[in-house]
């Protein structure tokens, strides 16, 4: 397996530190999408360095666009979606100062490759700094002018229609975000087996993403109260303009929900980080649950149906119950004793 499957930070972490001499980073310095020992690494070197993630990683502040700089040099960790790749490229040349370098670095798996040719296409020129390891290192100079830049994530906005709860509507997106501009077969089977719920029973949307399964719960039960969390900033920048009436939660795990007791979790939850799979999202999910139910609560999750659920469950909730399944999902719920 390669290596940035198994463990892409620590992957991206060797492969940029082989090439810190050449690329000799200075002044004011912008380091995006980062989870690894990168930032850590450079300021015990003396250097002055802003970090912007727009998902929370290790606790670190998140925001959906990059400080206004301007700044000496960019070295951006790729992101796993490709238009994403392309935004954040774009966000962090808007945040450069003319004639100065991004340095943008990622595994072959993660579509590096097809990163560089995006970014040649924008700036006309690049340079690969380092190849090795199942990844590469590219820089470019940030031309000036620079056409067919969009900076702003206002640029990347998209509406498309889709039916809600039986509804066609506006849904607001972004790049990078999941399931952007449709719903998702796991997501439409989670919410076939929706609960009866009483009048102002306060509901969560966990990592919510644009909001899909929060607006439904509206639409078919309005009566209701709903919190949205997600740890993508940019993500509930969408799920804010599609569901208002929400209160929306910055935080990648229930103990973010400032202390809320819920009726009811849902939530159809990633399972990867970058291209590495990993159900710890899940198993945390799962244990944290009860301590943020009702008595009598319910969670109700989907899953892929590889993905077994029955001894986390039986663990933290003694009983779990399958309310609805394809050939691809399932969908668990859990009652609080």
């Amino acid at each position: 397996m390669s290596r940035w499957a198994d463990d892409p930070e620590r992957a991206a972490d060797s492969l940029i530190a082989r090439s810190l001499d050449a690329i000799a980073p200075r002044g004011q310095i912008l380091l995006a999408n980062q989870g690894g020992r990168l930032p850590d690494e450079l300021r015990a070197r003396g250097l002055s360095v802003v970090v912007w993630n727009r998902r929370v990683v290790n606790g670190q502040p998140a925001a959906p666009e990059p400080p206004a700089g301007p700044f000496d040099i960019a070295l951006v960790r790729l992101p796993k979606a490709r238009d994403e790749q392309e935004s954040t490229t774009h966000a962090a040349l808007n945040v450069l100062s003319a004639g100065r370098r991004l340095i943008l670095y990622g595994g072959n798996d993660e579509g590096i490759r097809g990163a560089a040719r995006t970014l040649e296409a924008l700036t006309g020129a690049i340079e690969t700094l380092a190849i090795g390891g199942h990844g590469r290192v590219l820089a470019a100079d940030r031309p000036e002018p620079l056409p067919g830049l969009r900076g702003r994530l206002a640029d990347w906005r998209t509406v498309a229609r889709i039916p809600i709860a039986g509804v066609e509507r506006p849904w607001v997106s972004y790049p990078g975000v999941f399931a952007a501009n449709r719903v998702d077969d796991g997501t439409a089977l989670l919410l076939s087996a929706l609960p009866a719920l009483a009048p102002g029973a306060r509901i969560l949307d966990f990592a919510c993403g644009t909001g899909l399964i929060g607006a439904a719960v509206v639409v078919a039960q309005p009566a209701v109260s709903i919190d949205m969390i997600d740890n993508d900033t940019v993500a509930l920048e969408a799920a804010r303009e599609n569901v208002p009436a929400a209160r929306h939660l910055l935080g990648a795990g229930l103990t973010d929900g400032r202390g809320a007791v819920y009726d009811l979790i849902l939530s159809n939850p990633p399972l990867h980080e970058g291209i590495a799979e990993t159900r710890a999202l899940v198993d945390r999910l799962v244990a944290e649950a009860p301590a943020h139910l009702a008595p009598g609560g319910l969670l109700q999750m989907v899953v892929q149906r590889r993905i077994a659920l029955e001894r986390p469950i039986g663990e933290h909730f003694g009983k779990a119950e399958i309310v609805a399944e394809d050939r691809s999902y399932r969908v668990w719920r859990a009652r609080r004793k």
